[in-house]
């Protein structure tokens, strides 16, 4: 049994055990007879939570009995194998079961669908699941439903079904903690949708869902600040009085989450002023500052700034900011001072490091490490590519450390989730024509040779067109600006037009340059939302800190939204360290930690448009099982696609990435 899947088959195992009572067997009324002794004694297995016994006894009761009898102890047998983890001797039963009566029917396309989500196969789940329920069923039976297909919409990405289902749940449940549970379920379920989505997604009226998805988007918004939340659930209680929301979740939410806001008092940085990563450096200074200033003033914390130019001096200014009753650190920023940290043991107050080392010992649990790492880029181009319905893969990559970083990322993942990479080449990025990796690339070198081979053959010239090969779906080429505005052309030119080219945001600038752009039209990326999206109701967008930032912003962009989330960050680490689900909406992307506190970037997609980056919105995250269920095609190579930082050698200031 996958461990993901755990949680939810033990409330399946609540459920199952709860609808699998006396009741349901003699409200049957089955005209045979029945070896009561054994079904009371299955009974009682079943109470005392003993399942897999039960099972047994329910199928040597199935046995001695005919149709439709034998039917209703087999499903039994296989809900309580299923209960007990026994995937194959569940599916095993309910395999061999030929219902003919609805209640039947539903019991046991309802069994094959959480057999199917425990074998992460949503797709089966949603086909066995899609039909109404009958007025019928026992409350057991329809919460399992409702479960269910709530587990299904999860794992395929649509969130607001999936907290739709969850709200059918809530009138089901009559005890106050398991109510309690489902309707913390339900906000954190709205909780992975940003702000936007809430607005944009709520339905008209907006009825119960839309109250539950208008109080997710309070609580998001001032969990850490009670002041301006009550006027807020004020009227929200004004909006919605008849909303079925316990106070009690309320209370129990709010103090959860007040426990787990950081307001920091006095915030040292760990920056360097001069060196190689000086420039980065300032940029995520001045993002920092410009989220500071944009506070209110009474609300600012002490902000001190050290000049960590000097890696060997980290762990003394770490400690003069600690002496100096600094309650948080930012940075520092090079790898070489990180790795101080992670061998720390443990750390006097946290630390929110500007870069990410590998774990190579257990890391101290105040440790917080952030950066715009190009790794996590690969692999969401995977998940994108994937989530798309692409199985095969053709890489296009730099004949340099960086490339090949890339590329490694990008190769796991893919393969991990059930993709191939057919095919990658390498080009010097200090060229212009790439036209012989290209064809190499896409098979246009063999093509060439087999037609000389014919002539030689034959005596005669050919007429030919190359043809490229069809065993891939798409390209992902690893590229900088420069080299990805001469690179998409000439695929254009040998023939892979209609090839789907995903790229990381290393090919746009930042900048709208519709001149060059046209060379990258498109190219389909991800990048942080603070370029890619404009929103002036947000105090943190880009046109709303414009004049915080310097003249030449743009050479740094993305380092200053990351000065700005590292600021913004603070309060929410310790939430964000409870629960992988728990995210932070920043203009870097929804952030959210892993379980060694590294941060992620969920980032949000764009396609070049007629010169202009097209914003396509986020992939849903497939770490939590969104999209991760899709099943791989077995057709023909090629014919459903057909259808259908810098090492430190690099010097960081060539780059609007951070060095990483």
């Amino acid at each position: 049994m996958q461990p993901k899947y755990s949680k939810f088959l033990a409330l399946l195992l609540i459920l199952t055990l709860i609808g699998c009572g006396t009741s349901g067997v003699r409200d049957s009324q089955p005209q045979q007879q029945v070896d009561n002794d054994l079904l009371l004694q299955a009974e009682k297995l079943v109470a005392i939570g003993d399942s897999a016994r039960a099972a047994d006894l329910y199928r040597q009761l199935a046995a001695a009995l005919q149709s439709p009898q034998k039917e209703l102890y087999l499903i039994l047998a296989a809900e309580n194998y299923f209960s007990a983890g026994n995937l194959e001797a569940a599916s095993e039963i309910i395999a061999t079961v030929d219902t003919k009566q609805a209640d039947l029917d539903f019991r046991k396309r309802l069994l094959s669908a959480e057999l199917a989500l425990a074998q992460d196969q949503p797709e089966t789940a949603f086909s066995l699941l899609d039909q109404p329920l009958t007025a019928e069923l026992d409350p057991a039976t329809r919460m399992r439903y409702h479960k269910a297909r709530a587990e299904t919409f999860r794992l395929l990405g649509n969130i607001l079904e999936s907290a739709a289902e969850l709200s059918e749940i809530d009138p089901l449940l009559q005890e106050l903690a398991p109510r309690l549970d489902n309707q913390f379920a339900i906000i954190e379920t709205l909780a992975v949708l940003t702000d936007t989505a809430l607005d944009l997604l709520k339905p008209y009226p907006p009825g119960i869902l839309g109250g539950w998805m208008e109080l997710t988007r309070i609580i998001k918004a001032h969990a850490g600040d009670t002041q301006a939340l009550q006027p807020l659930l004020d009227e929200w209680h004004t909006q919605f009085p008849e909303h079925p929301a316990m106070p009690e979740l309320l209370n129990g939410y709010f103090d959860q989450l007040k426990a787990q806001y950081r307001k920091a008092r006095h915030i040292a940085v760990l920056l360097p002023k001069t060196g190689p990563y000086g420039k980065p450096a300032d940029a995520l200074r001045d993002g920092i500052l410009a989220a500071y200033y944009n506070q209110p003033p009474a609300e600012r914390p002490q902000l001190v700034f050290y000049d960590n130019s000097n890696s060997a001096e980290t762990w003394p200014l770490y400690q003069q900011a600690v002496d100096s009753g600094a309650d948080m650190v930012i940075g520092p920023l090079v790898k070489e001072a990180v790795e101080q940290f992670t061998r720390a043991g443990e750390l006097p107050i946290p630390v929110l490091a500007l870069n990410q080392v590998p774990p190579e010992v257990a890391q101290p649990i105040d440790l917080y490490q952030f950066g715009l790492s190009p790794e996590d880029e690969a692999q969401q181009v995977a998940e994108r590519a994937w989530t798309d319905g692409h199985t095969r893969a053709a890489v296009l990559k730099p004949s340099d450390n960086w490339g090949e970083r890339i590329l490694n990322a990008f190769r796991d993942r893919w393969e991990r989730l059930g993709g191939s990479l057919v095919e990658f080449q390498t080009y010097n990025p200090s060229e212009n024509d790439f036209s012989e990796t290209i064809r190499a690339l896409l098979n246009l070198d063999e093509s060439e040779a087999r037609r000389q081979d014919m002539q030689r053959l034959l005596g005669k010239q050919l007429e030919f067109e190359p043809r490229r090969r069809r065993d891939a779906g798409f390209v992902f080429l690893v590229a900088r600006p420069q080299n990805a505005r001469q690179i998409r052309p000439q695929l254009q030119f040998h023939h892979a037009a209609d090839m789907p080219v995903y790229s990381t945001s290393h090919i746009y600038t930042g900048q709208p340059d519709p001149i060059s752009d046209q060379d990258i039209e498109g190219l389909i990326f991800p990048d942080i939302p603070w370029l890619l999206e404009t929103d002036s109701s947000d105090p943190f967008s880009r046109e709303n800190l414009a004049g915080y930032l310097p003249p030449d912003a743009s050479s740094y962009y993305r380092l200053y939204a990351m000065g700005i989330d590292s600021y913004r960050l603070i309060p929410h680490l310790a939430r964000l360290q409870t629960n992988s689900r728990e995210m932070f909406e920043g203009v870097t992307g929804n952030l959210y930690l892993d379980d060694i506190r590294h941060i992620h970037r969920q980032l949000v997609w764009a396609r070049i448009t007629n010169a202009t980056p097209e914003v396509l919105g986020y992939t849903p995250r497939m770490d939590l099982g969104y999209g991760s269920g899709r099943a791989i095609d077995n057709q023909i190579p090629g014919e459903r696609e057909a259808l259908g930082s810098p090492e430190s050698e690099t010097p960081p200031e060539a780059s609007t990435q951070p060095a990483d």
